[in-house]
């Protein structure tokens, strides 16, 4: 297997992908053990699907890699010890440095329009396991946002 290296960027805002080992639909099962597993850390917009899921995040002076694999690690033991044994994620993820408000704001409407891009609902407000809600609240977007017009995005985001 390829080395692959990733860039410490302290206070760097991250994009990540993390898939379930071949995409089993694990997530859901028990939410509240999703957030049990990042109490430590806070996620600054999110997206839980049955078989992956996308958040930003900043890491501080924490390593990318680090925080991937605790959160990994920690979810995996206790999904095991609640749920059943095997294998939960798949190797590796997807990051993703933000470059700027732009790049920012096109990644926040990939994550909110996830539940509609993979057929879960067609308001992306009304999908619980996401933090667009939250967005609305603060009035970033709007209550019918992703609701009357398809969506589509250019570029990579790890799925």
């Amino acid at each position: 297997m390829k080395s692959l290296r990733r860039y410490h960027i302290p206070d760097a805002l991250y994009f990540l992908t993390i898939v379930t080992y071949k995409r089993q639909k694990l997530l859901l099962i028990d939410p509240e053990l999703f957030w049990e597993c990042w109490a430590s850390q806070k996620l600054d917009a999110w997206v839980i699907m049955g078989d992956h899921f996308h958040a930003i995040l900043c890491t501080g002076d924490d390593d990318i890699s680090k925080t991937v694999h605790r959160f990994k690690v920690r979810y995996s033991r206790r999904f095991r010890d609640r749920h059943r044994p095997g294998r939960v994620w798949q190797n590796r993820f997807w990051d993703h440095v933000i470059r700027d408000e732009s790049d920012l704001q096109r990644h926040l409407d990939y994550i909110h329009y996830n539940p509609v891009k993979h057929g879960l609902t067609d308001n992306p407000s009304s999908y619980e396991h996401s933090s667009l809600s939250k967005y609305v609240e603060d009035g970033f977007y709007s209550d019918d946002w992703g609701v009357n017009e398809e969506l589509g995005f250019e570029g990579e985001y790890g799925e």
